[in-house]
C-alpha cells in the first residue's frame, strides 16, 4: 500500500495561554499542502521500519507509535513492514512528523479493514501528537485546544501558489514555546479568523504568528526571508508552526515561480498549492 503524507502551513497562529498541564491553549488555521512525504506499509511477519534518511530515530518515531497504538487497540493483527521516503525537512513548522504518523493510522484502518471511523483515527492519532488529529481529515481547518479541537473551513484558496523556503535551520517547538511571551490572548475567536479568510484579507492581526518574534530575533535571517517574499510580490507570508520554514502566497504564478527562482540559489525552496 503506498501512501503520500502530506504537509501543512499555519495561516496564522496564535498562543492563547499556558495549561495546567503545562501544554499551551492555540489558535490557529492549517493548510495541508500538496508537499509530501511518500510511505509504503505492507503485512509482516515481524515489525520492520526503513527509511531514506539517517537523522530519523529508527525505534522511536512517528510511523512507530503509530503502529503500536493501533497494535494496542487492535492486538490481533500483524506486524507491518513501513518504508518512508522524507522530503519534508524535520523541525520545519511542516507537521511532517505528525503527518507520518497519521498517514500510518489511516493506512493500517484500510491495509487490515479495522473499519475505525473518522472520530476514532482522530482519538487515536492525539496519541501521536497535537498536530497529528488535523491530518486524519486535512484541508483546511482551525485548530484549537492543543490543536486538535477542529473546526472544517471552507476554502476559497483554491487558486493560489505557495512557495516554501526551508533554510537549514531547526527550532526545537517545545523551547519556542517557553520563550514565547504570552498575552493571554483570550480574546481572539475563531469568528473572527474566520470572517477574514473569507474576505481573503490574511493582512490583520489575527493573521499572525507568535512564534515569530521568537524565531526571528534568534535567527534574523528567517525575518529577512519574510520580508524578501513580501518584496517580491506575496500577498501574505509567514513563518509556518515554529518554524523555521517561511511561505509565501501568490495570486500569480509567474511571481511565485520568480520568488522561487530567487530563493533556491540560497535555500531549499518549492513552489506548491493547498490541497483542498
Amino acid at each position: 500500500m503506498e501512501i503520500n503524507s502530506y504537509a501543512k502551513i499555519n495561516l496564522g497562529l496564535h498562543i492563547l495561554n499556558k495549561r495546567q498541564d503545562s501544554l499551551h491553549n492555540i489558535i490557529t488555521v492549517f493548510q495541508e499542502i500538496d508537499f509530501y512525504d511518500q510511505i509504503s506499509i505492507e503485512k509482516s511477519d515481524d515489525f520492520i521500519f526503513e527509511t531514506n534518511v539517517d537523522w530519523l530515530d529508527k525505534k522511536n518515531n512517528t510511523c512507530i507509535q503509530a503502529f503500536e497504538a493501533t497494535k494496542e487497540k487492535f492486538p490481533n493483527i500483524s506486524n507491518i513492514k513501513i518504508n518512508l521516503v522524507k522530503n519534508i525537512p524535520t523541525s520545519a513548522g511542516l507537521g511532517g512528523g505528525s503527518s507520518n504518523g497519521t498517514a500510518v493510522l489511516k493506512g493500517m484502518n484500510e491495509l487490515f479493514a479495522l473499519k475505525m471511523s473518522q472520530d476514532e483515527l482522530i482519538e487515536l492519532s492525539k496519541k501521536i501528537s497535537a498536530d497529528s488529529p488535523f491530518f486524519v481529515n486535512g484541508g483546511l481547518q482551525v485548530g484549537e485546544g492543543t490543536g486538535g479541537d477542529l473546526s472544517p473551513i471552507e476554502s476559497n484558496l483554491n487558486d493560489v501558489y505557495i512557495l516554501l523556503v526551508m533554510p537549514d535551520i531547526k527550532i526545537d517547538t517545545k523551547n519556542a514555546y517557553k520563550k514565547c511571551l504570552l498575552k493571554d490572548k483570550t480574546n481572539i475567536k475563531f469568528a473572527g479568523m474566520l470572517g477574514e479568510l473569507k474576505n481573503y484579507d490574511l493582512s490583520s492581526e489575527l493573521f499572525y504568528n507568535d512564534f515569530e518574534v521568537y524565531v526571528f530575533k534568534t535567527h534574523p535571517e528567517i525575518g529577512k526571508i519574510k520580508l524578501k517574499i513580501l518584496d517580491l510580490g506575496a500577498q501574505y507570508a509567514s513563518l509556518s508552526g515554529s518554524g523555521s520554514t517561511v511561505f509565501g502566497i501568490f495570486s500569480n504564478k509567474q511571481d511565485a515561480l520568480k520568488a522561487h527562482q530567487f530563493f533556491s540559489l540560497h535555500f531549499s525552496a518549492i513552489v506548491t498549492s493547498p490541497k483542498i
